[in-house]
């Protein structure tokens, strides 16, 4: 059976490779290296690189990530790009109710952006509290997410849910 490659299976190849190119350079190994280390043929890491073949499961990527020695943040950046779940979210589950009510609220079109930019900044808040001494959030758009004034009262302004 074979199947057509969508364009964004397609993106999805080439920045797994890409990525994986890279983590592979920084650490100064050859594509026979790494692939030795892996298990894989050389061949084949090169296609994935040069993204004439889709990112492997996500079996093979936490293999890779391991041979490169990768920290969580660049294993977690080679999963999503590879297209499989960060690590985090298959602990959880992807059906972990907490997980699965703020995706909810974050993707609620009827709620404005300034309340979802509050909500951000709350969770940035608990995390930044009960995330001391663990690798920090990689930055993303929390850098350019409005933040309420702190002599704001909440909900004064904000016309987020009651």
């Amino acid at each position: 059976m074979t199947t057509r490659a969508t364009a964004g299976d397609r993106a999805r190849s080439a920045n797994f490779g890409e990525l994986l190119r890279a983590l592979r350079q920084q650490l100064d190994l050859s594509q026979g290296q790494l692939a030795q280390r892996v298990g894989l043929d050389r061949s084949y890491i090169n296609r994935i690189e040069a993204g004439e073949r889709g990112a492997p499961g996500a079996d093979a990527v936490l293999l890779i990530a391991d041979a490169l020695k990768l920290g969580a943040p660049d294993t977690d950046a080679l999963l999503s790009a590879g297209g499989h779940p960060i690590r985090a979210l298959v602990t959880l589950g992807l059906d972990d109710p907490t997980l699965l009510a703020l995706a909810r609220i974050l993707t609620d079109k009827s709620l404005e952006e300034t309340a979802r930019a509050s909500l951000r900044t709350t969770i940035d808040t608990v995390i930044a509290h009960w995330g001391k001494g663990r690798e920090a959030p990689a930055p993303g758009p929390a850098a350019k997410r409005a933040r309420p004034s702190p002599t704001t009262p909440p909900g004064s302004g904000d016309r987020g849910p009651r």
